[in-house]
């Protein structure tokens, strides 16, 4: 085995560990970076501006390997980006889909960028309504993060004062499209707000990187770095600096530890090569991504930590949360039925959004506590969405497909399940992957508040398309398989009682002073809202903590 020394490891260079990585690097750290996947290059792994009639399979693959696919991110466009070759495990009972993209900058590279701000309707929660605990931190005191990182990375909406997200610093928004116009009309006469959601892409050149050119392809990778990516936006100064090294094809194995029980380094495998490598640290960071992480902790046993480094609290791997997505309502605008043509999906996202309206005045007013939002989509997109809901064949088939593309819209719920004791990860006893690491085991089922959301939402988007004069097609029969939003939180609850909670209110682990988390694990539970942002931000938070602590001697320099 080789071993090399650094003042900081970082596990995974997604958003958490992007941020830290830049963070660190910055402050004269001396970081190595590990990542279980490669560099992508973005002239060959990207989309680009290739149409579905560019594509064997019209984008959609092979049929006889696309059931392999985890949904619309995993596509022919970005074919070998996804991780397909690790396995993980599923309890009896658990159906769940995980997607994960172990490349450099993960997610990053395709997110769907809606970066709206949690406040203290969320991070109080449970003083307003009475379940779980409230987080251990205050809006104020997150607040001057979520403002450095808007400005860094940058992101478009508008002032909405709402209160259940607060304001932020933005860049110009998106322009809505003609059927956003129409829905927002019947939303507005409904009381439910429609409005242009927070975006982490550019409407006006920032920071050194253009603007959006609309070519519509984001969540197949931008190839001109116009919304937010690690390998876009915190790599390139951070190499710079020259403190970073960054390892690929590293797939972390465990944390090792000292005589102490303290963290020393950590044993990954060379995808490349499959040996095992060492690599010391005064201090680790794991970002590896809610699951993963878990998955490491829970793998790093020893005679100190034989349920996992830093569980003295029995807590890690437990808590796990996620967001409910689902098709809440479709239908199509027929006053939209032979418009001229545009591209409506412009920005392959999120343009707007319907934030929570639910329980603001009273946290109990419905049938479920706290509340959901929604993305509003439709118009004119690549693949004709409407291609099953006509007869015919021939010409006039590709008339009424052509006359009917501006008018379809649709609805995406995104709801958080509740803390429970049913939803936690743990170490498969008998499956391991194929470089021989223990599986994690995921234990999951949605919850009865968030099936009532589900249920809520699609009353309401019925209601805005019939009030729109449109013609209202239906729900999706089933909300989609759990991890398919991509957003879990929790498996590492940050709070101050060490019994309860597997790290502080800065992500350090409350057993391993050295040992700290970048990443949704450390959240208690998940929101209304998406969590790229707040993983940025809090990471931001505590690297400026773990830097006090270089500097004031509590962490040492190699």
């Amino acid at each position: 085995m080789s071993k090399s020394d650094y003042d900081v490891i970082v596990v995974g260079t997604g958003a958490g560990g992007g941020m830290a990585i830049k963070c660190l690097c910055d402050a004269g750290l001396k970081v190595c970076a590990l990542d279980a996947g490669r560099r992508l290059d973005p002239t060959k792994d990207f989309r680009h501006h290739r149409q579905p009639y560019d594509m064997p399979f019209r984008g959609m693959g092979d049929p006889k390997t696309r059931a392999q696919s985890y949904g619309y991110m995993d596509n022919e466009y970005v074919a070998g980006v996804w991780e397909h070759e690790i396995g993980y495990s599923s309890a009896a009972g658990t159906d769940w889909q995980w997607p994960r993209c172990f490349n450099v900058g993960g997610k990053t590279n395709f997110w769907g960028r809606s970066s709206a701000r949690m406040g203290d309707i969320d991070f109080k929660a449970a003083t307003l309504d009475g379940y779980d605990v409230d987080w251990p931190v205050s809006y104020a005191e997150i607040d001057p993060y979520y403002s450095r990182v808007e400005n860094l990375i940058g992101v478009a909406s508008t002032v909405q004062n709402r209160p259940s997200n607060p304001d932020g610093h933005y860049l110009p928004p998106i322009n809505l499209r003609c059927f956003d116009h129409i829905l927002a009309s019947s939303a507005t006469r409904l009381g439910i707000p429609y409005l242009p959601d927070r975006i982490a892409q550019l409407t006006v050149p920032h920071n050194g990187r253009p603007a959006c050119h609309y070519c519509g392809n984001c969540t197949s990778g931008c190839d001109v770095g116009a919304f937010f990516s690690t390998p876009w936006v915190f790599l390139p100064s951070s190499e710079k600096t020259g403190n970073l090294e960054l390892r690929q094809h590293a797939l972390a194995k465990n944390i090792l530890v000292d005589a102490d029980g303290q963290a020393k380094g950590v044993l990954y495998v060379d995808r490349i090569t499959h040996q095992e490598v060492e690599v010391h640290a005064r201090v680790v960071v794991v970002a590896a991504s809610c699951v993963e992480s878990a998955h490491i902790l829970l793998n790093s046993t020893s005679p100190h930590w034989p349920t996992g480094i830093a569980n003295s609290s029995g807590q890690l791997g437990r808590n796990l949360c996620d967001h409910l997505y689902g098709n809440a309502g479709k239908g199509y605008l027929p006053q939209l039925f032979g418009q001229p043509i545009y591209p409506d999906s412009v920005s392959s996202s999120t343009i707007v959004w319907m934030p929570r309206w639910q329980n603001l005045d009273n946290p109990h007013q419905e049938r479920f506590i706290r509340g959901y939002s929604v993305y509003p989509e439709g118009g004119s997109v690549d693949f004709p969405v409407e291609y099953d809901q006509i007869e015919g064949f021939g010409l006039e088939y590709k008339h009424e497909i052509k006359r009917r593309h501006p008018a379809p819209v649709h609805f995406t719920l995104q709801a958080p399940s509740l803390r429970s004791e049913k939803n936690y990860v743990d170490i498969d006893p008998e499956k391991r992957d194929v470089y021989g690491i223990p599986m994690v085991r995921v234990h999951f089922e949605w919850d009865e508040n968030a099936l009532l959301m589900w249920e809520h939402a699609k009353q309401s988007c019925e209601a805005i398309i019939r009030g729109a004069k449109g013609e209202y097609l239906g729900a999706g029969d089933a909300p989609e398989t759990p991890g398919y939003s991509l957003h879990e939180t929790g498996t590492a609850r940050m709070g101050n009682d060490r019994d309860k909670f597997v790290t502080n209110r800065f992500g350090q682990t409350h057993d391993v002073h050295n040992l700290y988390l970048c990443d949704a694990s450390v959240f208690p539970y998940c929101t209304d809202k998406t969590t790229t942002l707040s993983i940025l931000a809090f990471t931001m938070r505590t690297c400026d903590y773990m830097i006090e602590n270089f500097r004031t001697g509590v962490h040492q320099r190699v």
